[in-house]
């Protein structure tokens, strides 16, 4: 039985129109929450304003300034769709996930549904502004794409129940009288509103400038003091032995305790490894903000990879390098860039010290695991965990988990760590997944293909 040429042709079609749409909403997805994000600090006020008025103006429109048609039914559910908005500080944690879902179905509902269908309904001028002034609204609240989105939906919902709905008869002459002004008012608003895009482009701009001029002023202090330390740390020991030794002599010396003594000696050691600290924090910003694209690959080792950044990452103590343990075995090749998995690596640590001394508790274990569909590198700490609807969102740039205007917590970071680790394993042809139980654990799995196989995930 012969198989039709045409037929992988077909499959490899339906497979990258898949993959495309998967893209196309991965991108959608990401783009409701930033901007569900945006929009939360107004959230309680645009659901108590939009719940309220939504309700009072029917004894406007029916009473004070009787218009064609209304809906008291329709009117009150929509009101209803804002309440669980000015609710928002109440909600608990496991439905935080789903407000960007809400945040898109009540705008759709309220706006371009409701005010659409009702401005279809009465064609008078009164309706015509307040469907202008809620397309401009919209266009304030949303993207390009996501209005685009919001405002098809809903007109279209709006159309459909017009159509179906008894006595009702379109003002054929006025709907068309206003066409042009919406488009005009579309095209304007689309033309005049700064994109997300462009917004997050400044804001790696102005990082990227912050983290030139923080090498420049910092590098020749850091420079200078820790020439300064090695000095000391030199002659000190020197200066010590002689003053124990005048002491024994009897010569007349200033008394100093033994505590203060070994406290100079330390104190040494805490210079240098602020030096480093301070150094490798630098690094670390100035690497962030370079154009990943930019760095070259080569064949490097997995475990030498991992034990130079081990050996290099700046703890804050001696515990805190007793605290993670490395495995023993296991090793594989990786086609990648010394300083990116070195940097990935110290990211993740970094943030696994950081919760873990947070909360009082927990170890971190690092995995190194050859496979043969794909070798990977785990990174394991049991501290607090991740709330299930922050996880979602951590490797999106500039998403830091802490407060928001809805919710406890403290801002951790800039939110640049974990999304420069994405792009870097993107760019080694790997990935980088996370794993986590809220209150028990936190994993996070850094994947990288076999350097023979090219492939890129």
């Amino acid at each position: 039985m012969s198989t039709s040429p045409d037929k992988p042709a077909r499959t490899s079609a339906a497979l990258r129109l898949r993959l495309w749409l998967l893209r196309v909403m991965s991108r959608f997805e990401n783009t409701m929450f930033l901007r569900t994000r945006y929009s939360q600090p107004k959230m309680v006020a645009i659901g108590v304003v939009g719940s309220f008025c939504l309700a009072v103006y029917y004894p406007v429109w029916a009473y004070l300034f009787p218009q064609p048609y209304e809906n008291l039914p329709m009117r009150l559910l929509c009101s209803a769709t804002f309440i669980p908005l000015a609710l928002l500080p109440w909600w608990p944690r496991s439905l935080r996930a789903h407000l960007p879902t809400y945040w898109y179905f009540a705008m759709t509902v309220a706006m371009p549904f409701f005010v659409g269908y009702m401005t279809l309904r009465n064609a008078t001028p009164a309706w015509l502004m307040t469907h202008l002034a809620c397309v401009m609204l919209l266009m304030m609240l949303f993207d390009i794409a996501s209005f685009l989105v919001v405002f098809t939906i809903g007109s279209m919902l709006a159309g459909l129940v017009f159509a179906l709905s008894p006595e009702a008869h379109l003002q054929t002459r006025t709907m068309l009288e206003y066409i042009p002004l919406l488009l005009f008012a579309m095209v304007g608003g689309a033309t005049c509103t700064v994109s997300a895009n462009m917004a997050e482009q400044s804001r790696i701009d102005a990082l990227t400038a912050a983290s030139n001029n923080i090498a420049h002023e910092l590098r020749t202090p850091l420079g200078s003091l820790r020439i300064a330390a090695r000095a000391v740390a030199r002659f000190m020991p020197d200066l010590i032995r002689s003053h124990r030794l005048a002491e024994r002599e009897g010569l007349p010396v200033p008394d100093m305790r033994a505590q203060n003594l070994h406290a100079l000696e330390r104190s040494i050691g805490v210079m240098e490894r602020e030096v480093t600290y301070a150094n490798t924090i630098i690094d670390m910003l100035l690497l962030s903000a370079r154009p990943i694209g930019e760095v070259p690959l080569t064949t490097l080792g997995a475990r030498e990879c991992v034990e130079q950044a081990l050996r290099r990452f700046p703890y804050g103590s001696r515990a805190e390098r007793d605290r993670i343990t490395l495995s023993p075995t296991g090793d594989f090749t990786l086609l990648g860039e010394e300083a990116l998995v070195v940097h990935v690596v110290f990211n993740l640590l970094r943030n696994a010290l950081f919760h873990t001394d947070r909360a009082g508790k927990g170890e971190i274990q690092i995995f190194i695991e050859p496979d043969e569909i794909a070798n990977r590198i785990r990174i394991y700490d049991t501290g607090p965990g991740i709330p299930p609807d922050v996880v979602p969102r951590i490797f999106n740039r500039f998403y830091s988990y802490g407060s928001d205007s809805a919710g406890a917590g403290t801002v951790t970071g800039l939110g640049i760590g974990l999304a420069f680790c994405h792009a870097a394993m993107e760019h080694m042809g790997g990935g980088i997944a996370c794993r986590t139980n809220l209150g028990e654990f936190t994993e996070f799995t850094l994947s990288f293909p076999h350097p023979e196989t090219g492939d890129r995930q």
